[in-house]
């Protein structure tokens, strides 16, 4: 079948509800996952830090192999499908081990179930991203079809934090409770997420690509072929590496840093709510003007919240809310606008190789923000038991820490915006030049027929 200009509700419903289950292994593993294994499990930060870095290099290795396999893959429901259905019981067995985890697991058993829980998802993620790259032609309708995916990942942020916040207000239920209930939400909704999109979803037919060691080695560094690429890679990579440091100081910085126990999974669903509200307005923003220009406002807004939390009073409730719902307000635009463009890329890529390669850019750029997970994370973790942050320590103690806490919250954001800013107003890429590579690749397909 031919790409389509526009899908359905229901086929673009059935393409985004897999997002909703990304966002249950997103949020726990950026989020809770760090002070789980410290206060639960009983690893050090340190130790914690060298798993989510290893875990992630392991997902920043896999992704161009696997986008590049399923590139070349052959068989009779498609390029994408087997990659989905392989990757999810893998996905959920890492889950089960991970979220799941006894008191007392060792380093190397954490490790081991980690790296399963990064390659199933990568499997299904990279699939799944390819799918939504290659299945419109149309520039705005790929804006729509990120933007959806967004919303779903911003609609999952209140089913996965709810529950968490419930407990949290409710009862006496420990990190642990969370992390069990979250699993067991992936566990349950990943088949009908799953058989939602198989069912719904049609997939283009493209001839596979070649599959040589030649590919696969150009697959790690596709993105640095021009500059407009290799601009947007590092745009990911600060926007990744922002995001990463901010989600796994999150509930440090809201119990120990701004003295709000018990208050960081309700806040959670606060940013979700906003989050929801305003990727439509970003949408609609990008189809007025273009894609650049909507991540460069989105940039803007990020750049001037990001000095706020040094000046956030302690303990104040009804301030912290206001601050999360701002920065709700630009929760997930820079992603779908960035991915969004990475789609314009592939036709740029295809027009001038003739190929169909959705698979490895897709990869190729989530290698990017692979890499700035596992910095961004990995160092903050290293540098908070460097200086001797310990989240099992009595209260106290840990309020110490509130201005280190408060400081990481502000400079890594601002850093990381500043730069994103630069590299953004530099890529020059506008709706007619996506439209010139569409045409172009059209007419080398017709040419082929």
């Amino acid at each position: 079948m031919q790409r389509l200009g526009r899908l359905s509700w229901a086929q673009i419903l059935a393409l985004s509800a897999p997002a909703m289950l990304f966002a249950g292994f997103q949020i726990p593993m950026s989020v809770y996952a760090p002070a789980f294994l410290a206060e639960h499990v009983g690893l050090s930060l340190a130790s914690i830090g060298t798993i989510m870095l290893i875990g992630r290099l392991w997902d920043m290795i896999n992704d161009p192999i696997l986008g590049l396999l399923s590139d070349a893959t052959r068989s009779p429901i498609g390029r994408r499908r087997p990659w989905i259905i392989a990757g999810a019981p893998i996905a959920m067995l890492g889950t089960w081990q991970i979220y799941f985890a006894s008191a007392g697991a060792t380093f190397g058993e954490i490790l081991f179930w980690m790296i399963v829980l990064y390659t199933g998802w990568t499997m299904f993620i990279v699939a799944h991203g390819a799918w939504g790259v290659e299945i419109s032609d149309n520039y705005d309708e790929r804006s729509r079809i990120f933007g959806f995916k967004m919303l779903a990942v911003a609609a999952a942020l209140p089913l996965f934090a709810i529950g968490p916040a419930i407990l949290e207000r409710t009862t006496s239920a420990t990190l642990a409770d969370q992390m069990r209930l979250m699993g067991w939400i992936v566990i349950v909704g990943m088949p009908l997420a799953i058989a939602w999109l198989l069912w719904l979803m049609p997939e283009p037919k493209c001839d596979p690509s070649k599959l040589t060691w030649s590919a696969l080695a150009e697959s790690y560094f596709v993105v640095f072929k021009r500059p407009a690429f290799a601009l947007i890679s590092a745009a990911y990579f600060f926007v990744g590496i922002s995001d990463a440091i901010g989600s796994t100081l999150y509930l440090f910085l809201v119990r120990d840093g701004l003295a709000l126990p018990d208050w960081a999974a309700t806040f959670l669903v606060v940013q979700a709510l906003f989050g929801f509200l305003s990727i439509p307005l970003w949408y609609w923003i990008s189809r007025k003007t273009n894609k650049r220009i909507a991540l460069i406002g989105v940039l803007v807004v990020q750049l001037a919240l990001a000095p706020l939390p040094m000046f956030l009073p302690a303990g104040n409730l009804g301030v912290f809310a206001a601050y999360t719902a701002a920065k709700g307000l630009i929760w997930g635009a820079e992603y779908m606008l960035l991915r969004a463009i990475v789609s314009d890329l592939v036709d740029v890529d295809a027009a001038s190789s003739g190929e169909n390669r959705a698979g490895v850019f897709y990869a190729s750029f989530n290698l990017t923000l692979g890499l700035a997970g596992a910095v961004g994370s990995a160092s903050l973790l290293w540098g908070l038991g460097y200086l001797g942050f310990d989240p099992k320590a009595p209260a106290a103690e840990r309020a110490g820490y509130a201005d280190t806490l408060r400081a990481l919250a502000t400079f890594a954001p601002l850093a990381c915006a500043v730069m994103g800013l630069a590299l953004v107003s530099a890529f020059k890429m506008k709706r007619e030049d996506r439209l010139t590579a569409q045409t172009q690749t059209a007419q080398a397909l017709h040419a082929d027929a």
